[in-house]
């Protein structure tokens, strides 16, 4: 059985930390250099040590699901491509939001419905909800704390835009370097999820 974490509920989508870390990575600092400076400079400006090592660890995290061939590209995408390499690495962390973005995300622009609404985004918990005992027995605050993180994080990528009443969803355009790169390490849910296939 597929096991779920809701842990992404205290995460944020970190895009600035994630781009000057992977920045420090390609200067040649390792991941151990980059955090202790994060804790005695404060490099990434947190409030407090217990934010600075908390976001480490989830960002830390992200990265390590990256290959060299992510980190070479990266600085040679523009900004909304980096920002969807930081999507990628949510949806190779959360299995949860990796099913969001291909079951709810990938459907808006497979069926060119570019306004998504919370009754879509509430079925599709209900659903995971019904398929699954350790999602069933989340609180609806916890749902709802998802269902609020999910929105944000995929706003902050630049795929949809809050309009009140509902979402405005938008295709990315996707760097072909990142496209090549994506299909020739058989990366197929997620280019069906950018590419809406």
């Amino acid at each position: 059985m597929i096991k779920y974490s809701a842990a992404i509920v205290s995460h944020s989508f970190w895009f600035n930390e994630f781009q000057q870390y992977i920045e420090l990575l390609n200067k040649g600092l390792t991941q151990g250099e980059i955090n202790s400076q994060a804790i005695k400079d404060n490099i990434f400006k947190q409030s407090t040590v217990a934010r600075i090592q908390d976001m480490l660890k989830i960002i830390t995290h992200r990265i390590d699901s990256l290959d060299q061939d992510y980190m070479s590209l990266f600085p040679r995408l523009d900004i909304a491509n980096q920002r969807l390499i930081d999507l990628i690495t949510v949806m190779k962390s959360n299995q949860l939001f990796e099913e969001f973005m291909y079951e709810v995300y990938r459907d808006e622009l497979v069926l060119g419905d570019t306004e998504l609404h919370d009754y879509e985004i509430e079925a599709f918990f209900s659903r995971k909800q019904a398929e699954n005992q350790q999602i069933a027995s989340w609180t609806d605050e916890t749902i709802t704390r998802l269902m609020g993180v999910f929105k944000t994080f995929v706003r902050e990528a630049g795929l949809m835009k809050n309009q009140g009443s509902f979402d405005q969803v938008s295709r990315p355009l996707l760097d072909l370097d990142l496209e090549d790169m994506l299909r020739n390490k058989d990366e197929h849910q997620i280019l069906a999820v950018l590419l809406g296939r």
